[in-house]
Formats: structure tokens, sequence, C-alpha cells
């Protein structure tokens, strides 16, 4: 079944090609498999183009990464910077934050699109994607973004094996949300505190911690990790607190239910959830 998918995949990034696409590039495992794909199917070395936001709040590293990953697979990378707190909407933190944000976004990538003559915008959202609160993928519904990867079924599991198979130095990389996911809805995002979180993330990986988050709260810190690493942050408690309080945070905790992509979305109404995200399946 999973090498049915996987043909049936290939023969759409076949297809998308013939008539040329944009990709929309993070760098991460999802958009890394098709840009992979792509660069092996092209009959022309311009039938794809990708294209990564480099906003204010793309984690540290991901541009590095995208350039390096785009430069060895031998594809155009275009980098938009972009100022997404012109918006209201994102600068306050709404619900529908990600909405907002991947229209403006993904409007750049249309324009590219358009300048170029091409026939599509594609990108990496995967069929969990309906499994978790994403507003950010309506947008992309909205738009006629095309997601290769939740027509064929792809779960990330099935992206990371593949990704794999094929090579890719990413298939192991944890998902690297923006860094206003850190930060309670409604409530204005401090720009200020970008700096610290990365810097704290990274130190928590250099731990050796694999899944990390580091949700904000004015001077307060909710750290999630695997629970399997608990063990290892305990046994580094003292250093940790000290770390920390040196970013400026005054306050340090462990989030005991450990690490959990979207766990921001916990407090959001299920009515809310549902009439921004139609299509979630585990709020039906």
């Amino acid at each position: 079944m999973e090498n049915d998918k996987r043909e049936k995949l290939n023969e759409r990034i076949k297809e998308l090609l013939s008539d040329k696409f944009v990709l929309a590039f993070s760098g991460g495992v999802d958009s890394a498999l098709i840009l992979k794909l792509a660069s092996l199917f092209r009959k022309r070395e311009n039938d794809v183009v990708a294209i990564m936001y480099n906003t204010n709040t793309t984690p540290d590293g991901d541009l590095e990464n995208a350039e390096k990953l785009a430069k060895e697979m031998g594809v155009r990378l275009e980098v938009v910077s972009i100022d997404v707190f012109d918006n209201d909407h994102i600068k306050t933190n709404t619900i529908d934050r990600c909405y907002h944000c991947k229209s403006f976004l993904f409007d750049k990538a249309f324009k590219l699109k358009d300048k170029l003559g091409y026939a599509h915008v594609v990108d990496g959202s995967n069929l969990d994607d309906s499994k978790v609160f994403r507003p950010g993928v309506k947008a992309l519904n909205d738009k006629g973004v095309i997601s290769p990867l939740k027509e064929c079924s792809f779960t990330k599991e099935m992206v990371r094996a593949y990704a794999k198979e094929l090579g890719l130095s990413v298939y192991k990389r944890p998902s690297a949300p923006c860094l206003a996911t850190r930060f309670p809805y409604n409530e204005l995002i401090d720009t200020t505190k970008f700096d610290s979180i990365n810097k704290a993330e990274a130190y928590l990986k250099n731990l050796g911690l694999r899944n990390v988050r580091v949700r904000v709260y004015g001077d307060n810190t909710r750290i999630e990790v695997d629970k399997s690493d608990f063990a290892k942050v305990f046994d580094k408690a003292e250093e940790i607190n000290k770390e920390f309080r040196e970013l400026g945070f005054k306050y340090v905790n462990l989030d005991l239910a450990g690490f959990r992509s979207g766990s921001m979305d916990e407090v959001l109404r299920k009515e809310d959830k549902l009439k921004l995200n139609p299509w979630l399946d585990d709020e039906r």
C-alpha cells in the first residue's frame, strides 16, 4: 500500500512539473521531500522554483538550512524577506493569526508564479495536518494551493520514511513552527523575546533534547520536552534555571504533559476551531 502511495506521489509531482510550479519551501522534511522528487523528475532545470519566506517569526537556522538544501538539489531558491507584523491580526496574535499570515505570505508565491508564467503553487501540507488546528491550511485551500502529500494520503511518518530512503539529511528534523506559536492567543506578541526564545531552545537541544518548545507568558516560561527526556531536564534543572534567568526569564516551568505540537490551541473552544478549520478530524 505504501509503495502504491509513493508511486502516486511520484506521478503527481511529474504531472505538476509538466506545467511548472513554485514550491513554498521551509527546509523542513515535508517540502524537502517534494523538492527532492521535483529535482529528480524535472525535464528542465527551471521546471520548479522554490520560495522561502524569511519573516520576523522564522526560527534561527531555518534560512541557512533551506539555502543549503536547495543548493544541494540544484534548485533555484527565491528568498522573500517580510515583516509579518504589518498585519494587526498577526501582531495581536488573534486565533485566526495563522490564516491571515498564510494568506499574506502565499500572495508572494502567487505573484512569483505569475511573473514566471508557471501554472501552480505547491506546498508541503500532509495528511496529519487535518488532525490539528491549523487555520493556515484553510487559507491555502481558499487560494488554490496544491498539496500533493495530502492528496496522496502521506502521513508525517510516511514522509520521513520516504525522505530517509532518498537520502535527505532532514528526514529526522523536528518540526519548527514560527515563533508566534510560543505566545498565548489574543495577546500582543513581544518580539523582543524572540532572541531569548531562539537561544533557550537551542540551549535545550544542545543538552540532547530532541523535541523542544519554550512557550512564553510574560516573564514566565513553560518548557515542553518529550516525557522520555524528563530525567535529563531534572538532572540539569539548576543549570537550566540559571541559563533561562540569564536570558531574562524570571520563572522557569516544565510542562508535565510533555511535548505536543499546538499546545497553545488547547484553550480554544471546539466551535471556534471548526469555524476556522472545518475539516479538523480530531474535533468531530
